[in-house]
């Protein structure tokens, strides 16, 4: 059964206004762990969170050197 954390309502750091609908990324199924992206995806399995967490660290690090696609 894949569990996951709370739903998060607290804002974040600079956010003003209403908060947005949250949830943890993290989920746990039979002791592997497993992240999910804004885009739907799930990654995974992990031996543990902290090395689900260091993957997503890295997932994020990747998007955010990504070159923007241009439309066509």
């Amino acid at each position: 059964m894949i569990t996951s954390s709370q739903t998060l309502s607290n804002n974040r750091a600079g956010e003003l206004g209403g908060i947005p609908e949250r949830s943890e990324r993290f989920l746990s199924d039979n002791d592997e762990w497993f992240f999910h992206t804004r885009e739907g995806a799930v990654e995974g399995p992990f031996e543990s969170q902290n090395q689900a967490s260091k993957a997503l660290g890295e997932f994020l690090e990747f998007l955010s050197m990504a070159t923007p696609r241009m439309p066509i």
